[in-house]
């Protein structure tokens, strides 16, 4: 049924699409009548002048002339009137007949100029003439009028045919109005969602989310912000593939869940947000812990056994005191799920007052930032790495610690993701490293022992075209040998941007720095790259060292890690030791470094500079 609809109403287009080129043409044709009744008629009348002129003795050569161009063209031959022959038989009857009478006429003005025939006979043949140039003239008028009437009768059937193929629409699509109005409904919503989770996007989100919660309902409002722990290393262990065959899988479940007054939306790669409602908010909880076993039970089935945790953090409107719109909500729930991130909590975290006091310590930190830099109210910490073969110090780390103005010690859990969130975390670093280097340099100056020291960098310094220029420039205006320096950069950058890494640290090695990789082994880092990344230093991640649970396990594979890195001349560190019997079995792996409480605290300038006083008395 539906191919014959389609069929007939294609039927009905072609027919309205012939007619009308058949109309146009039409139209034209007609046109081209009015000036071919004309030019007959100037025919007649210009015979007569001439006939009239020839009896008064003029010769007009040029009227003749002008008459056999009129009369060519009229016969069908090209000229530069542009005059049509119509195929009508009675005109082309008269039009032959007419053509016949013309030679007569010249014939008798030829033998009147030269004196064989008087003028009554030339007057006698010039009205013949005229009578035949009116019976043509009347011919060219009725098929004229005839084509008219076509026209006509082609528009009435035009008109018919759009009548009844608007009718036929109508009645072919009538009861299909509602549906495509739903899809339309639908594609409009569609276009508003990440097409790979169905989620919506961000800027569709607040917009909705924002006329929810303005709206005055019974029910309680959460905002919730979730995403997945270490979903990088699904990509990474798995490609991209997979981790996006678990969100678009995980989106669908959340989509399920949805409820009326309800929405959820994708931030970007694995973090998702919500707005539920709720009459207890231990509803929250469980709806959320649904979803999430949903999508670990996908993942055991799908990976043989392999699960994933999730992160999310709770907002509920309720307990915020401030007048805060969609975005202010956002980021609270957002800064709930980071205390899951940071493993302070379990996985998911109610916005409190305990949070609310750390985020507004937050925003203190970050409105003081750039005032304590400029007061040189940052220090440097110094926290020594033994070497295991002598149970000597052999280097140290530097650490960055904020003493305020009051006198009170700000954390750096505290500032440093402040200084990471504003973009500012070069200059920190930045001031650090010349923190060193002038302190290395007073050293130098006063003939101290000097032992190397590491100085971190973060990842925001690689995609800084001038950062080792920079750095090779501070170094050398405190007169500092290359030797005394390692540059650290911890394990992510290996992800973020491979050639990258390896362009940067090439340049940091030409110029003289060692280099080495902080928090190595429980990330996302290849062990293959190593043998192409020209680090000096492998800092083995301290989470090998502080987990119950699987230490043994952990234990191996830090075992595995020294033995590899050895082949590649690498030295390693291990930090985060606290324990005498940790250090025993590094002394067994090969480890060559240790960093930890076991040994020996960060502490301030003074009282390192102190320690390698009293090592050199010894």
């Amino acid at each position: 049924m539906k191919g014959r609809l389609k069929g007939g109403l294609a039927l009905l287009f072609l027919s309205l699409l012939l007619l009308g080129v058949i109309t146009i043409h039409t139209v034209v044709q007609i046109q081209s009548y009015g000036k071919l009744i004309n030019y007959v008629g100037i025919v007649r009348g210009a015979t007569q002048r001439l006939v009239k002129l020839e009896l008064e003795g003029f010769a007009r050569e040029d009227i003749l002339e002008y008459l056999d161009g009129i009369l060519l063209e009229l016969n069908g031959e090209e000229g530069a009137y542009g005059l049509p022959s119509p195929r009508d038989a009675r005109y082309q009857e008269d039009l032959t007949e007419l053509n016949r009478m013309w030679e007569d006429v010249r014939e008798s003005i030829s033998a009147y100029r030269a004196g064989l025939e008087d003028g009554a006979m030339l007057l006698e043949t010039s009205e013949a003439y005229f009578e035949q140039a009116n019976k043509t003239v009347f011919s060219a008028e009725a098929y004229s009028s005839g084509q008219s009437q076509k026209l006509l009768l082609i528009c009435a059937g035009m008109f018919g045919i759009m009548l009844l193929t608007w009718s036929f629409i109508f009645w072919a699509y009538a009861k299909k109005l509602l549906l495509l109005e739903s899809t339309n409904e639908k594609l409009n919503d569609l276009a508003k969602r990440d097409p790979l989770t169905g989620a919506y996007q961000m800027d569709v989100f607040r917009e909705e989310a924002q006329r929810l919660l303005e709206q005055q309902r019974e029910d309680h409002y959460a905002v919730l912000y979730t995403d997945f722990a270490d979903f990088k290393y699904f990509n990474d262990v798995y490609g991209y593939t997979f981790g996006d065959d678990v969100l678009a899988h995980y989106g669908g479940i959340l989509s399920a869940e949805m409820r009326e007054g309800e929405l959820f939306g994708r931030v970007a790669a694995d973090n998702f947000v919500l707005l539920l409602r709720y009459r207890e908010k231990g509803e929250i909880t469980v709806r959320q812990r649904r979803a999430d076993r949903e999508i670990e039970e996908y993942l055991t089935r799908s990976r043989n056994g392999q699960s994933i945790s999730t992160c999310c953090g709770i907002c509920c409107v309720e307990d915020v005191v401030e007048a805060l719109n969609i975005d202010g909500f956002l980021d609270r729930a957002n800064f709930a799920r980071k205390t899951v991130k940071n493993g302070t909590n379990p996985n998911y975290v109610y916005y409190n007052e305990k949070i609310r006091q750390r985020l507004w310590a937050e925003k203190r930190i970050e409105n003081r930032i750039q005032e304590a830099l400029d007061a040189h109210e940052f220090e440097v910490f110094y926290q020594p790495k033994v070497l295991l073969s002598t149970g000597q110090i052999a280097c140290s780390e530097a650490l960055v610690r904020w003493r305020s103005a009051e006198g009170n010690i700000v954390s750096p859990d505290l500032f440093i993701p402040v200084f990471e969130r504003k973009f500012m975390i070069n200059r920190l670093d930045q001031y650090v490293f010349e923190e060193v280097c002038r302190w290395l340099h007073r050293l130098l100056l006063e003939g101290k022992k000097t032992l190397p020291v590491s100085v971190n960098v973060s990842r925001l310094q690689f995609y800084d075209q001038d950062f080792v220029h920079r750095y090779v420039e501070i170094r050398d205006r405190y007169e500092i040998p290359p030797e005394l320096l390692e540059i650290e950069f911890t394990e992510s950058i290996l992800v973020d941007n491979t050639p990258l890494l390896l362009k940067t640290v090439g340049e940091l090695k030409k110029a003289g720095f060692s280099c080495s990789i902080d928090d190595f082994g429980k990330g996302y880092s290849s062990l293959s790259l190593l043998k192409n990344l020209p680090v000096d230093v492998l800092k083995i991640d301290r989470l090998f060292f502080v987990d119950e649970d699987g230490r043994e396990q952990d234990l191996e594979l830090a075992h595995s890690v020294i033995d590899l890195v050895r082949k590649f001349h690498i030295r390693t560190v291990a930090e985060g030791v606290e324990s005498e019997e940790q250090v025993e079995q590094l002394k067994e792996f090969g480890c060559d470094y240790v960093q930890g409480y076991v040994f020996y605290r960060p502490m301030p300038q003074e009282e390192y500079e102190g320690l390698l006083s009293h090592l050199l008395l010894e």
